[in-house]
């Protein structure tokens, strides 16, 4: 698998998370998460890692004491994500 279709991969994996925890109504997602997931799907669908504009804006909230599993393995994943890019596309 290339670069750029791990990364399409992976930012399926994210959009697919984000989706799942807005969806549940048990979850509170603060609304953020609804503009987090049409920023990522942006993100995705012009390829603005192939940019200098590639980082990925997360809610200021995700991260922070409180957040459900599923909020801290999303975050987590979107590390991971950032770091490959940085990695294999950025030099870095």
């Amino acid at each position: 698998m290339s670069p750029e279709d791990h990364i399409q991969h992976m930012l399926q994996a994210i959009i697919e998370k984000t989706q799942s925890i807005i969806n549940d109504s048990h979850k509170q997602s603060f609304g953020s998460l609804k503009y987090f997931l049409e920023h990522i799907i942006e993100y995705r669908d012009k390829q603005q890692y192939l940019s200098n504009e590639w980082h990925i804006r997360t809610p200021r909230w995700l991260g922070e004491y409180g957040n459900t599993p599923e909020e801290e393995e999303l975050l987590s994943d979107i590390y991971r994500l950032q770091a490959y890019i940085a990695e294999k596309l950025k030099g870095g």
